[in-house]
């Protein structure tokens, strides 16, 4: 049943192109206020109460969406709707900071680090270094560790897949991803924004550090080459020429629809998200390594 579902969502993605994916925000709160989100610098919507988000989610699966993934503000605010949409959609990925835990619904959870403690705590507070790595040390499921590389932590990398490569946290996780941070129109960069000629070094920064650890980062050769300047970047970097926005669609926590996770005004000529050089790599260019990371993250899911 499992190899079905996954083989029908594939077949959407590739060959009927279908509307199967939607990205939720469940909730316009946070707990945290990060240095490079977005989201607090922008005005949110008012979020659906729990009987209003149930039924827009029952719809949605009624209209042939099968995957799910749960963003905010914090998801986590609302354990009872990630509960909910994992039992709703085929595939649920859930973003969260950790500080909420990691609860035991069936989904894959990604949670989100961004460098060793000191660093992360630079950006996202004091202390929540620690209760992260208490979250996923107690998880059911092991998560997906996400780093959202930035001008605040470049330099820190290393550190922080030192840090992750220890006994007692390797075995806890799936593996590690990585986003470049996306600079939003009307919001001051440069204390965020990588200039993209660095960027290009960041990535095969990142692909070495791959030979080093091994297929737990997830970032391949052509994840890489899709981030690239000289390679594929100039065939995405726009809302129009996106191709996540093919199979996915957007929604607030009010249930109108925008159009990208990364909110109205995320510059896409810039764009850092791994989602479409993910997608670019394993559906557009059938690239094995790719195709193997897209798998193992459904995996978590059903």
């Amino acid at each position: 049943m499992k190899l079905f579902k996954k083989l029908r969502l594939f077949y959407k993605w590739t060959i009927s192109k279908e509307k199967t994916t939607a990205a939720i925000d469940v909730t316009s709160r946070c707990n945290l206020r990060c240095r490079h989100c977005y989201w607090w610098k922008e005005e949110s919507p008012r979020e659906m109460d729990d009987e209003e988000m149930l039924a827009f989610m029952k719809k949605l699966r009624q209209e042939g969406i099968v995957a799910a993934f749960l963003y905010g503000g914090e998801p986590l605010l609302r354990p009872n709707i990630c509960e909910a949409a994992s039992k709703i959609f085929d595939f649920t990925l859930i973003f969260t900071n950790g500080t909420f835990g990691l609860p035991d619904i069936k989904c894959q959870w990604v949670l989100s680090l961004d460098g060793p403690a000191e660093i992360h705590d630079k950006i996202r507070g004091a202390g929540v270094f620690q209760e992260v790595i208490g979250s996923l040390q107690q998880a059911t499921r092991p998560p997906i560790i996400h780093m959202t590389i930035s001008q605040l932590n470049k330099q820190h990398i290393g550190a922080f897949l030192h840090e992750m490569g220890k006994k007692e946290i390797k075995r806890h996780i799936k593996g590690i991803g990585f986003s470049f941070y996306t600079p939003h129109r009307g919001i001051p960069e440069e204390d965020f924004f990588i200039p993209l000629d660095e960027r290009d070094r960041l990535v095969d920064e990142l692909l070495a550090y791959r030979k080093q650890y091994g297929f737990s980062l997830g970032l391949t050769d052509k994840m890489g080459y899709q981030f690239k300047q000289s390679g594929g970047f100039s065939t995405w970097n726009s809302r129009d020429k996106c191709p996540v926005k093919d199979v996915c669609i957007c929604y607030k926590s009010d249930g109108t629809r925008k159009p990208c996770t990364y909110g109205v005004n995320a510059d896409c000529s810039r764009c850092g998200c791994a989602s479409v050089a993910a997608f670019r790599a394993a559906i557009g260019d059938w690239d094995a390594q790719s195709l193997i990371i897209l798998n193992s993250i459904s995996n978590g899911c059903c």
